[in-house]
């Protein structure tokens, strides 16, 4: 009996964690096709519709910039290539 109830626990642990991994990346799937609207706009088009970034980091690898936004409730963070057109882009919130 004890040893059913040890197993029994062990597989609820189990599909607990593997219930948080796909929600997690069902979560992470719905913020980048939120944010896949802005891909290929450049800084100026993102600039007209979200405002100024509230950070702008420089990619010296690839010499372009990570931009850093608060838009409508949502935070979203774009990686743009060296003619500020953006390559990636997440909402994180």
């Amino acid at each position: 009996m004890n040893r059913r109830l040890k197993m029994a626990g062990l597989a609820i642990g189990l599909a607990v964690i593997c219930g948080g991994c796909i929600l997690e990346q069902a979560e992470e799937e719905e913020s980048r096709k939120a944010a896949a609207q802005y891909l290929g706009k450049d800084r100026v088009q993102i600039e007209k519709i979200m405002g100024r970034p509230n950070e702008a980091v420089p990619l010296t690898d690839t010499g372009g910039e990570m931009l850093f936004y608060s838009y409508q409730g949502h935070h979203y963070v774009f990686e743009t290539n060296p003619l500020g057109v953006v390559d990636s882009a997440v909402r994180t919130r």
